[in-house]
């Protein structure tokens, strides 16, 4: 990524030298003589930084300055000015230009300076963004499983954190802990330190979610007042992720497929292209390759994403580790809120393991969550754990069918309709997978098939 300087001075012997000398450094750069050429050139091209002098031949440098601060452009200044013009320096330095050199000049000194206000400009933005998501931020979650399928799944995860510009695709359903995976695998990569961005696609419409993730210059549309960094270029040297990643419109597949693909982008309403570095993560809870068959998601992008799978299963099949996991989100909380909550009684513990979890991750830490809020002791009792599930059990044991259910029917009907209930309840809780299913009701595969077929579902 070359950043793009334009230089504004009328002494045409300097600016072909400052020229020839930054693009020798990997710059972009662009030269003007005069305000009125400067504007335009602000206007068709937006710079990174502007190197700017004071007197020019149709007025002062600072009227520009005052334009840019006007308009919210936020492009980092810099001006250049002679000895007699020190007192122009300072009033620039007042209206919150960035730093200003005093002619001549070491090349030297310039060149560091424009290093130190563009890096300072790109940690600024990176500031701005995570002081927005402060709320959202939390510490690790990833619960280290001891179960052959989940150990797999994090052996892998381990294997894939060390490839810097990789592309992963996490499957699972909703609150199985997608995003905990994805940090997982930011956290144990040597570019840690680097920045974990993340965006639900689901969340926004398709042109807010397009400007979110790749910025605009100004005037790229009518609400476009000022430059915007996109959420791909914070996440520069570090992992993007892009949750709900199937909820994507096609067109945007196609956008985003092009900037894997060529490792380069541009803002909206850019002109200049920017190198990606990055690892991407995509998540989604839906049968992604049934959505690539019925063309609603589109197979390239799959195949690109696809680089690395990894699918994680749900609560309900990582039973014998529940009470675990449970205990793990009880520790982390009760550190957190700072409540003095070690255990979970013996009530407490079979009702957790009694629930079905169809909220996976998400559900029982907002579960456990309420639960050390309430509690008073050390203990987290049966009348702590959240009421809908008990609710919902005592709803369950009270439905339990008696005589009066027959209904003028048969012993045979009222079974039938138990059985069709009770299938439909598994199919829902399964997204429609049989083999699940039958995992659920603890049938053979061709029993489930069968119980379809018999009762038309």
């Amino acid at each position: 990524m070359n950043p793009f300087i334009l230089i504004v001075d009328d002494e045409e012997n300097l600016t072909f030298f400052l020229k020839n000398a930054l693009e020798q450094k990997n710059f972009t750069v662009e030269t003007c003589h005069n305000l009125s050429k400067a504007k335009k050139a602000i206007e068709m091209r937006f710079p990174d930084l502007i190197l700017l002098d004071l007197n020019l031949p149709d007025g002062n440098g600072l009227d520009l300055y005052r334009m840019i601060k006007q308009q919210a452009l936020g492009i980092p200044t810099i001006v250049i000015t002679a000895h007699a013009s020190i007192k122009s320096a300072i009033e620039a330095l007042k209206l919150g230009v960035e730093d200003y050199i005093i002619k001549p000049f070491e090349l030297d000194q310039i060149i560091i300076n424009i290093e130190k206000q563009l890096e300072r400009f790109r940690l600024n933005n990176q500031f701005n963004y995570y002081k927005h998501r402060l709320q959202q931020s939390y510490e690790d979650e990833f619960f280290v499983s001891k179960l052959p399928i989940m150990e797999d799944i994090q052996n892998l995860a381990l294997k894939i954190a060390q490839v810097e510009e990789s592309a992963i695709l996490i499957e699972g359903a909703s609150g199985t802990g997608k995003e905990m995976l994805a940090r997982f695998i930011h956290q144990h990569s040597p570019w840690k330190e680097a920045p974990f961005v993340e965006i639900n696609c689901a969340s926004l419409p398709e042109q807010l979610l397009e400007s979110e993730l790749f910025g605009y210059e100004p005037g790229a549309f009518t609400d476009a007042k000022k430059r915007k960094i996109g959420l791909i270029e914070l996440a520069q040297g570090g992992t993007l992720f892009l949750d709900e990643i199937s909820e994507m419109s096609p067109a945007l597949q196609a956008k985003l497929l092009r900037v894997i693909e060529n490792r380069v982008f541009k803002r909206l309403g850019g002109v200049r292209d920017i190198r990606m570095r990055l690892r991407i993560i995509a998540a989604t809870n839906r049968d992604i390759v049934k959505l690539v068959e019925e063309k609603k998601f589109r197979e390239d992008l799959y195949f690109r994403l696809n680089m690395f799978h990894l699918k994680i299963p749900t609560l309900q099949e990582r039973k014998q580790e529940l009470l675990l996991i449970a205990q793990f989100f009880l520790q982390k909380i009760a550190r957190q809120l700072k409540r003095n909550v070690r255990l979970l009684s013996e009530e407490a513990c079979e009702t957790i393991l009694k629930y079905h979890w169809p909220g996976n991750f998400r559900e029982l830490r907002n579960t456990i969550e309420r639960a050390v809020i309430l509690c008073e002791g050390e203990t987290i009792l049966l009348k702590h754990i959240n009421c809908e599930m008990i609710k919902s059990k005592s709803e369950k044991i009270a439905a339990l069918p008696t005589l009066s259910n027959l209904q003028n029917g048969s012993l045979k009907e009222l079974i039938d309709r138990i059985e069709k209930s009770i299938v439909i309840d598994a199919l829902q809780l399964s997204q429609g997978n049989q083999l699940k299913a039958a995992k659920l009701l603890g049938e053979p595969r061709h029993i489930v098939r069968y119980l379809v077929k018999k009762h038309n579902l």
